[in-house]
């Protein structure tokens, strides 16, 4: 996080560093008291409230707190509270500088930053496939340009598996906090002051309300962009703005316990990806910290002391936990993750002593040559990561192998109905197979389109699409159903095409099947024109399939089903691409094969419905199982070529080799019924 001094200028101030005329308990704030940025006197109680922060964050980093992530929202009131009470005062005072105040903020953070990402860009090719090297270039570049929160929205859900793999994810608040800075200023020096307040309070509901909105629609915009995250910086904002009232003072003393409980202990989880109510309940009990300071203590000045290195601590932390994770491939044991942690702290120390402390201090005394040495070090780390991308590179050519499996090409991954087969998706004009599915649906083309033959293939998929009628998976995150709405409509325009397709003998479903499996999804299910949302069961997927074989059938159509192939808790595209490098591979796993009896418990519920599918629809559900598996491991390389290229999809390369030796267009035509 933006972490900046908090200092206040305070006349007549005790050892605890109160003023003397006025009694703890009934605290009258003044403006000066909260805006003012002289550095003689420190609020403790801030800096541990920073502590408590970066506390809750990191436990989240290590699956601890499941609501640590709340700790980025304190950060940013902290941050909107402290900075907007520098800027007025100075304002107030005609003494604020452009200049100076975006010196102070890099001479402040950029230091600190710029070593950790030097530190993890060296470290990258260790830990890092081709494909995360590449990301982690663009995630550097937008670490150095303040645009981290943009180029992650780009990569990855923040809350997904994926995330685990971002070196530099945790940048993201750091941009949406630079660019408010970039604003706050201008914003408050071309607003005249007796409209600050109802300002900021009009920009904080407009930034509510669009966070809302957008969050119903696209849950990971709401999450990681400026537009959709001030609300939490304004209130902090406001808290510096509001004028003297003694009675705010005394009801804001009077919630301090409950808004610290509150903290420690967050409420109510929504369960979404940005889960806006629980966000706002802790900003608004930290702005009632920040309005009545606490007596300093033992406890304050403990949690003070973590709040001294949080900065350090918040940059550290993450990448350190990535690395460790892709050591094991999947969940380290507990003991690696708390020595990661261990070591982060140790790290931090020295980050801090040595780097963040001596910057603030002025150890660069000219400050000509600390910009142009913040320019260079900037353009140095900008091209470093081409450099491991070139030192990594190797004749394997991984970023070929283990590229999107799309099928017959990126057209096929259709995102509404279809209207017709589009012609990229069928190897014929006369196809007589069809493949329906979603993205495992896709894998499955490049081997049938190799060795189907005369007979032609035609695609129609749709990522994450369920292949059912009446009914679709989608995530909870998303909030809104409108994606299975989509879902379904696109599901129907498939069977709309079969009907005016009678050359199309054969259809082969196929999709990982795992949405029963997973709490994260909710069933839509579609009845007499209305849509109603229902938990997973296998039940009513089971039933959503069984419509499908049967709407297909009556159009005089065949059918037959193919189970996904065998997956593991890591992703084995990794694992192949980190073994042929000889990177540091640790834990269970270093072999990259597919424990069967792990596979099993994993999907035993895929594994249940496909039983389910088998007996109640009356069709035949093909496995790879057989080919890949003996009974104790599943294969996931044949004579040195990828089967997978992520966790659980096939490559071009494995498709092509599963089709050609199984000979599975042949067996499915066969199977099918």
């Amino acid at each position: 996080m933006i972490l900046e001094g908090h200092h206040f200028h305070i006349v007549a101030a005790d050892t605890y560093g109160w003023p003397t005329c006025l009694r703890p308990q009934f605290i009258q704030l003044s403006r000066n008291f909260i805006r003012s940025s002289m550095p003689r006197d420190f609020r403790a109680d801030v800096q541990a409230l920073r502590g408590l922060a970066v506390l809750l964050v990191v436990l989240y980093h290590t699956q601890i707190a499941p609501f640590g992530y709340l700790g980025v929202d304190i950060f940013f009131v902290i941050s909107g509270f402290l900075i907007t009470g520098l800027i007025a005062t100075q304002l107030e005072q005609s003494r604020f500088s452009f200049w100076e105040f975006y010196y102070r903020r890099a001479k402040r953070l950029l230091p600190a930053a710029y070593v950790v990402i030097a530190l993890t860009t060296i470290a990258a090719p260790f830990f890092l496939s081709d494909v995360g090297l590449r990301e982690f270039r663009t995630q550097v570049l937008g670490a150095l340009t303040f645009t981290g929160n943009i180029v992650l929205w780009n990569q990855a859900d923040y809350f997904g598996g994926s995330a685990e793999t971002k070196p530099l994810l945790h940048f993201w608040s750091l941009a949406v906090e630079e660019q408010c800075y970039l604003l706050l200023p201008a914003f408050l020096a071309l607003v005249p002051k007796r409209w600050w307040l109802s300002a900021v309070s009009s920009l904080l509901v407009a930034s509510l309300a669009l966070c809302l909105y957008v969050a119903f629609r696209h849950p990971s915009a709401a999450f990681y962009l400026v537009p959709t995250r001030f609300w939490e910086i304004a209130i902090g904002s406001l808290g510096a703005l509001l004028p003297a009232s003694a009675r705010v003072a005394a009801k804001s003393a009077a919630l301090r316990l409950p808004a610290l409980v509150l903290i420690l202990i967050p409420i109510g989880p929504s369960g979404s990806q940005n889960p806006i109510v629980d966000a706002a309940l802790v900003c608004l009990a930290t702005l009632i910290l920040l309005l009545s300071p606490s007596r300093d203590n033992v406890a304050v000045r403990s949690m003070a002391r973590i709040g001294d290195i949080s900065y350090s601590l918040y940059l550290v932390h993450w990448p350190v936990l990535v690395y460790v994770r892709a050591a094991w491939l999947a969940e380290p044991p507990a003991l690696a993750i708390y020595a990661a942690v261990a070591f982060s702290v140790v790290a931090s120390l020295v980050l801090h002593r040595f780097v963040e402390k001596p910057f603030r201090q002025g150890f660069v005394a000219s400050r000509g040559r600390m910009a142009s040495g913040l320019v260079a070090a900037t353009v140095l780390l900008g091209f470093a990561p081409s450099v491991d991308i070139g030192a990594a590179e190797s004749r394997v050519g991984f970023s070929e192998s283990r590229r999107i499996n799309y099928g017959l090409g990126r057209a096929c991954d259709l995102t509404s109905a279809p209207q017709g087969i589009p012609e990229a998706c069928q190897t014929t004009d006369r196809p007589e197979l069809l493949v329906w599915g979603d993205s495992f649906a896709m894998a499955l083309v490049p081997g049938l389109a190799k060795t189907v033959g005369e007979a032609g293939l035609a695609q129609l998929t749709m990522s994450a699409c369920f292949p059912a009628i009446g009914v679709a998976a989608f995530s909870k995150r998303a909030v809104s159903p409108s994606f299975g709405e989509d879902c379904i409509r696109f599901n129907d325009g498939v069977l709309d095409i079969l009907k005016n397709r009678p050359e199309i003998r054969t259809v082969v479903i196929s999709s990982p099947f795992d949405a029963p499996d997973s709490k994260d999804f909710m069933l839509l299910k579609r009845r007499d024109g209305t849509f109603t949302e229902v938990e997973t069961s296998v039940d009513g997927a089971v039933e959503g399939i069984k419509s499908l074989v049967e709407a297909v059938r009556a159009l005089g159509r065949r059918v037959v089903v193919v189970a996904p192939p065998p997956v593991a808790g890591f992703d084995i595209g990794d694992c192949l691409e980190r073994k042929v490098r000889g990177s540091l591979m640790l834990g269970r796993y270093s072999d990259c094969k597919i424990d069967v009896i792990d596979y099993r418990r994993m999907r035993s519920r895929t594994l249940e419905l496909l039983n389910q599918v088998a007996v109640k629809a009356d069709v035949e559900v093909v496995s790879y199982h057989d080919f890949l598996c003996d009974d104790t491991k599943c294969r996931t390389e044949i004579d040195g070529k990828f089967l997978y290229r992520d966790s659980g999809h096939l490559s071009y390369e494995g498709s092509e080799i599963i089709a050609r030796k199984t000979r599975l267009a042949e067996r499915l035509i066969r199977a099918a019924r």
